[in-house]
């Protein structure tokens, strides 16, 4: 679902880290830091507003206890899928990060034996 978002995330990480990872100094994040890096390249998109207006087009007789409590529960399971996704998302950015290291350091090793025998 997310996934150019988690391989902009992961090439970023790369990038920023890549004197580390050549000096195999580099340690990959924890799910939980990767979860706050892919939280900023993951949009938040529930729109209070707008869910509020579906609903009381959908029941015009509704009071607006009602109205509120529905919108508390759509927020809800909008949240509780939201954080899937984002742990997903992370999952996949510390599998994506792993395999452009590795694909880094065989590319450094071929330059070497190309370049350096």
């Amino acid at each position: 679902m997310y996934s150019s978002d988690v391989k902009k995330c992961a090439k970023q990480i790369v990038k920023e880290a890549f004197d580390q990872i050549l000096t195999d100094s580099y340690r990959i994040p924890s799910e939980v830091q990767m979860e706050s890096y892919v939280r900023e390249n993951i949009e938040y998109s529930f729109s209070e507003y707008q869910v509020t207006q579906r609903i009381v087009r959908s029941h015009p007789d509704w009071a607006l206890d009602q109205v509120a409590e529905e919108l508390e529960r759509q927020k809800m399971r909008y949240d509780k899928e939201y954080n899937t996704h984002l742990k997903q998302a992370s999952q996949a950015a510390i599998t994506e990060v792993e395999n452009l290291i590795k694909n880094l350091k065989e590319t450094i090793k071929s330059w070497k034996i190309i370049h350096l025998a």
